[in-house]
């Protein structure tokens, strides 16, 4: 891109130091009789040449190289060329009449999007003439495309050696809103002179991808008939141009080069020879900083797998999971997308060097599985472990007082007991076994091995070698990574070309199959604690969600939740919000790992809850607690003194703790305190309930029978009413696009929210590592998330919370750490 940027800018200035600043008195038509349409109504007219707004569509460097044959080759001909990469652009038009040969160039640049676009352009000659007063000029255009039938457009032409001045306006018309055809009209107006202006009117068919044929009347001139083939990089073209008496004049001639164009070859043929390299290295989240931000995202990588799909070139990915740090049910959503991916008679090959179930899961979608021979699995199964610190907060002098009514909500277990709660290990070991299940399913089915050689391979994960995983069907072949081009060349018959998701035919494509905005599907991310304004930041959240439900242009929103509760307040502002939006346009929930409790009370308003198998979600119940002070100021040699008025006014006062900065309570409540907290927590749990039988259509009963706080995996939520879908987040997009009545070939883009943040500083800034490492190391004692934990359970004393335990913030702190 800088390349082309640099190259165009040298031709520019190479050109102008020989230009001798005059400008043709040549018209708008007879300037542009290159033209095969009006400027806005077919590609990208002549690159800025007629209307520098159009540089605002190209969509990659290229290049048209076009000439006439006015008395036959050689004598009094035109050519020009016209060279453009996005927003910029460059060209040169030389006349040989008789004896004079002249040149009209122009530098042009164009900014805007779907919706319009401006551009402006300085144009200059070079050579001299006898017929014609040479004269230097600059355009200002416009295009404005509100919906996908019209494209307007204007340009003003003003020279810079006297008062001369030009106007011309043209109007495209795509009577299907898609470039099968095309009606347009243009009107040039020398000097605001109205009544001697002239006009061209005409059609263009693009009957197959890439095959173009236009027809054309120009006013005072004649007709043009001509035809546009594309071959995909590159392609040609011819028109014929006749006088208002019919008679034959000229013909002209383009050949095209460089970005790829719509063609029929892509859609009737398959070459089978190129491989999608896709790396899963690091850590997959759900947006990137705007700048200096690498890592993979969900929706991209979706996205990606997709594309690769639908392009007739690709035969198959390549997946390299060195450094893989993906989460279980984004495993899943991946893998999904994979067996859709080969569901077109696609492959699929997987590199592995170490890892764990999550690479054992995903890898069995696999056409073929190559493992380094130094490499190895750890897959010993699932586990789920929770630290109660009861006895250590005795120790030092911290009480806890747990309000526990319902049977499976456990969230206040890890500082108020010294083990779990039978309850707890139940639902506990369900989530397990769920986790099991699902991998052993996939698994045994991707890998045609039996479930009993599955458990068996689990229970002897410790000594497993690379060959012992070869020997069990797991892999394929034991190859290092630089090896692996040359075995996909095998399985291919000794095809294969290389290609990154920037070359597949989604990401070249020119843009001009659609005028004006694109429908959307606004995808709103959840991620974190229901706080007001930590975790999701819910008030930010539901301005987002409010922006979306009032843009015309969105046609639905999908709402991806991956969070574990919190706050009772920021769970319902979310949850209102989508109440609203309800009523305006279709709601899709996308659970990710963990939607549970507050998670579940911001996605209970919804027309569908899509979750993957493996999701933690439910946990539908309210708890509570007192953290306060006993002996721990003794220990640490603090006074405190209070003074209050009224009979619970020194409930909340206390020592201030050092370092942590947080005030502990310096009392235990009354037994009439207790009642009241409990009281309050019961109503918020009656609460909760109806508006989930709101939400979801059930009875208070119904909701209630699954309640109690339990968590469930994603399968059974399904069962039990909680949700509605099997699926990932594509599966939710696609779901939501559906329900707005948006066809699968309907274009539409994903509008998503909130705003990352710009970048992150310190990874940016070329930091010596020593320095980096002390900081990373101070940050993370910072950010612990066991004591974020800790430092809202105190913040939210006594207040009924709708939260999960301490290690499903864990799993949300560890999907959401920068890189």
């Amino acid at each position: 891109m800088k390349k082309n940027v640099l190259l165009l800018l040298l031709i520019g200035l190479l050109s102008a130091g020989s230009a001798q600043a005059q400008f043709s008195q040549y018209g708008f038509h007879q300037r542009n009789d290159f033209l095969l349409t009006s400027p806005g109504a077919m590609k990208f007219g002549l690159y800025g040449f007629d209307n520098p707004a159009l540089l605002a569509y190209v969509n990659g460097f290229d290049a048209l190289f076009q000439f006439t044959d006015h008395n036959g080759f050689g004598d009094d001909n035109r050519s020009g060329f016209f060279v453009a990469t996005p927003g910029l652009g460059f060209s040169v038009v030389g006349d040989m009449l008789g004896p004079e040969t002249f040149r009209n160039y122009s530098f042009g640049l164009g900014f805007g999007d779907d919706r319009g676009a401006f551009g402006l352009s300085y144009n200059w000659h070079g050579g001299s003439s006898t017929f014609f007063e040479l004269k230097r000029f600059v355009t200002l255009g416009t295009v404005s495309r509100f919906n996908r039938y019209v494209s307007l457009g204007s340009m003003a032409s003003f020279s810079v050696d006297d008062d001369d001045y030009e106007f011309v306006f043209d109007l495209g018309l795509r009577p299907f809103g898609s470039p099968r055809l095309a009606l347009f009209a243009d009107y040039a107006i020398p000097n605001v002179a109205i009544d001697k202006g002239n006009w061209s009117a005409g059609a263009a068919v693009e009957a197959l991808p890439g095959v173009r044929l236009t027809g054309r009347y120009l006013h005072d001139i004649g007709f043009t008939a001509g035809v546009q083939l594309s071959f995909g990089r590159t392609g040609v073209s011819s028109q014929t141009h006749l006088n208002t008496d019919g008679n034959h004049q000229f013909n002209s001639y383009g050949i095209r080069f460089g970005a790829m164009d719509r063609n029929i070859f892509d859609g009737t043929t398959r070459s089978n020879s190129a491989y999608l390299q896709l790396s899963l290295a690091g850590p997959m989240v759900y947006q990137n900083n705007r700048f200096f931000d690498n890592r993979n995202t969900l929706a991209g990588t979706l996205e990606t797998i997709q594309n690769a799909k639908n392009d007739p070139r690709v035969a198959g990915i390549s997946i390299n999971t060195i450094g893989m740090a993906i989460s279980p049910a984004m495993i899943w959503e991946i893998r999904t997308a994979l067996e859709d991916f080969r569901s077109a008679g696609k492959k699929v090959v997987v590199y592995l060097e170490r890892g764990g179930m999550s690479h054992l899961h995903l890898a069995s979608v696999a056409d073929y599985v190559v493992m380094d021979p130094m490499g190895g699995l750890m897959i010993t199964g699932y586990a789920s472990s929770s630290t109660y610190l009861k006895d250590l907060l005795d120790h030092y002098g911290i009480g806890v007082d747990e309000f526990r009514e319902m049977t499976h909500k456990s969230a206040f277990e890890t500082f108020a007991r010294s083990e779990g709660s039978e309850e707890d290990r139940e639902q506990r070991m369900d989530i397990i076994n769920g986790f099991y299940e699902v991998t052993r399913a996939d698994v045994t089915r991707g890998r045609s091995i039996s479930n009993n050689d599955f458990d068996a391979l689990i229970d002897g994960a410790l000594g497993l070698l690379p060959r012992d995983l070869l020997e069990a069907g797991i892999v394929d072949t034991l190859a290092r990574n630089t090896e692996l081009n040359d075995i996909i060349r095998k399985l291919e018959d000794g095809r294969m070309q290389r290609i990154g998701s920037s070359q597949l035919l989604a990401n070249t494509l020119p843009r001009d199959d659609f005028w004006g905005p694109r429908p959307q599907i606004a995808v709103i991310y959840a991620i974190g604690g229901t706080q007001t304004e930590g975790g999701i930041q819910a008030r930010r959240l539901a301005r987002d969600i409010r922006a979306a439900r009032e843009n015309s242009n969105i046609r639905a929103i999908v709402l991806r939740a991956d969070s574990p509760g919190g706050d009772a307040l920021a769970s319902d502002l979310v949850a209102q919000e989508l109440l609203k939006t309800q009523e305006k346009k279709p709601v899709v929930v996308s659970m990710g790992n963990v939607a549970a409790s507050g998670g579940y009370w911001i996605s209970m308003y919804s027309d569908a809850i899509v979750v993957a198998p493996n999701t933690i979600t439910g946990s539908i119940g309210v708890i509570s607690g007192w953290i306060y002070d006993a002996g721990l100021t003794e220990r640490l040699r603090l006074n405190y003194r209070t003074v209050s008025r009224g009979e619970s006014a020194d409930l909340m006062a206390g020592p201030e703790l050092p370092l942590i900065g947080l005030g502990l309570p310096g009392r235990n409540i009354t037994e009439q305190e207790r009642e009241r907290l409990i009281r309050s927590m019961l109503s918020l749990y009656d609460d909760f309930i109806e508006k989930v039988a709101d939400g979801r259509d059930m009875t208070f009963d119904e909701v209630k029978a699954v309640a109690e706080g339990r968590v469930w995996t994603g399968e059974q939520a399904v069962a039990n009413g909680l949700a509605d879908e099997i699926g990932g987040l594509q599966f939710a997009i696609d779901l939501a696009r559906e329900k707005a009545g948006l066809s699968p070939n309907d274009p539409f883009e994903l509008f998503e929210r909130p705003v990352p943040q710009a970048f992150d500083l310190f990874s940016a800034l070329p930091i010596p590592s020593p320095i980096r490492a002390a900081f990373i190391r101070e940050e993370t004692v910072l950010s612990d998330p066991l004591i974020e934990y800790l430092k809202m359970r105190i913040e939210q004393n006594g207040q009924p919370s709708v939260s999960l335990p301490m290690e499903y913030y864990q799993l949300i702190y560890e999907l959401t750490q920068a890189k």
